[in-house]
C-alpha cells in the first residue's frame, strides 16, 4: 500500500471541503503560492499553521501531519473527556515530531561548524 504524503492529504482535504488554494490561503493568512508549495511537497507549513489547517479543513491534526489516527464517526458517542484525551495524544505526537526535527537541525548545525 502506497503511503500518501502530507501535501497529497492537504490537497485532498482542501478539495473535499470545496475550497480553492486561494480561499484557503486567505483564510489562514498566507499566499496562494505557499499553499501550492505545501501541496506539491516543495515546502512544509510551520507548526503554527498546522492546527489552523486541520481546523479549517475539519480533519484530525495527526492525520494531516502523519496520515495516522483512528477518527471516531463524527463525534457520535464520544465524550468531551475522550475528545480532550485524543487532543492530548495528538499534541504529544506533534511534540515528538518536533523534537525529532529539532534533533536533526542540531546535527546539521553542528556539522556546519
Amino acid at each position: 500500500m502506497e503511503k500518501v504524503l502530507f501535501g497529497e492529504r492537504l490537497k485532498n482535504a482542501r478539495e473535499a471541503s470545496g475550497m480553492s488554494q486561494k480561499a484557503m490561503a486567505n483564510r489562514i493568512g498566507v499566499k496562494p503560492a505557499t499553499v501550492e508549495k505545501w501541496e506539491t511537497g516543495k515546502m512544509d507549513p510551520r507548526a503554527n499553521r498546522l492546527q489552523m489547517l486541520a481546523s479549517l479543513l475539519n480533519v484530525p491534526l495527526l492525520w494531516l501531519i502523519a496520515g495516522s489516527q483512528k477518527v471516531p464517526d463524527s463525534a457520535a458517542g464520544v465524550t468531551r473527556e475522550q475528545m480532550l484525551l485524543q487532543k492530548i495524544a495528538d499534541l504529544d505526537s506533534i511534540i515528538d515530531l518536533l523534537k525529532s526535527d529539532l534533533d536533526e537541525l542540531r546535527v546539521l548545525a553542528a556539522a556546519g561548524d
